[in-house]
């Protein structure tokens, strides 16, 4: 198994196929839930610079993109790739957009 890192995923992202961005079934029932649009996520990912990736685990990364609507939250978005490169949002919630802040301060 080929282990990713944040120089392969930003390359990934950058010439992926916009058709093959899966999302797991938790995203799909909870995308109401946690007020986050689809296809706000769905451009963020191809389109949108992060303001900033970790990587979490083996294939797995962290990605937080400005909220779409409400201007005081940021948007995480948890992503793996599997050896084919192909990318499945596993999960996206929204946060204060202070705890990334004060992450940058210190």
């Amino acid at each position: 198994m080929r282990d990713y890192n944040i120089n392969n995923l930003i390359k990934i992202l950058k010439c992926h196929n916009p058709n093959e961005i899966y999302l797991s079934s938790h995203v799909l029932e909870n995308c109401f839930e946690r007020d986050y649009s689809l296809n706000y996520v769905h451009s963020c990912l191809l389109e949108k610079i992060p303001l900033s990736i970790s990587k979490t685990s083996e294939n797995r990364f962290l990605l937080i993109y400005p909220h779409e609507t409400i201007k005081f939250q940021d948007l995480y978005i948890v992503i793996e790739i599997n050896d084919d490169e192909k990318i499945t949002v596993v999960t996206v919630y929204c946060f204060d957009k202070r705890r990334r802040e004060r992450e940058v301060k210190r």
